[in-house]
């Protein structure tokens, strides 16, 4: 009984300093994931390097513009494209110009 207080307690501050990352907090937020189903087999039977890039994805932190900038590697987020904040998402699925 004792171990599992402790346990739900990290869990919450857990949770609590994730939330207060904007970056690394979003996988609390799940209101914008597309669903898709994908076994374990199918993850097993993946390179390795595209195991990253999906990983790296999901948690918005390949190196769009507007994450450049936010690491302090850029001056500008915009799209080279478009003009718009250049995302994670925006550059993988909704640039107008790049995706006809």
């Amino acid at each position: 009984m004792i171990i599992d207080e402790i346990r739900n307690k990290e869990d919450s501050a857990r949770v609590q300093k994730a939330v207060q990352q904007p970056q690394q907090g979003q996988w609390t937020n799940w209101d914008t994931a597309i669903q898709r189903s994908l076994t374990w087999n199918d993850i097993w039977h993946m390179a390795p390097l595209r195991i990253s890039f999906l990983i790296r994805s999901v948690y918005d932190l390949l190196p769009s513009n507007a994450n450049l900038l936010q690491w302090g590697k850029k001056d500008d987020p915009t799209c080279p494209l478009c003009q718009g904040r250049q995302t994670t998402e925006h550059a993988l699925s909704s640039c107008k110009v790049a995706l006809p």
